[in-house]
């Protein structure tokens, strides 16, 4: 008995954690998106890229790649 008892609890104390997680994750976004503003951007601008998470050309050093490429045109 004292086994079930002790695994009722240890299951009640990770239910109790997985909520407390879903609610602070519903907490963090609801708080994140209140600060959001729409992008300033609409179809047809001419904007930069940042080159910092795409892949250079071989023999090319990141440290003279320029910083951001472009401008490339907004199409949607």
């Amino acid at each position: 008995p004292g086994v079930r008892v002790y695994a009722q609890r240890v299951k009640q104390a990770i239910m109790a954690a997985h909520d407390s997680i879903i609610a602070a994750r519903v907490k963090q976004t609801r708080d994140a998106n209140k600060r959001r503003r729409p992008a300033p951007f609409v179809a047809g601008d001419l904007v930069y890229v940042s080159s910092k998470n795409i892949a250079l050309p071989k023999g090319l050093a990141r440290k003279l790649a320029p910083k951001f490429i472009g401008p490339y045109k907004i199409i949607r």
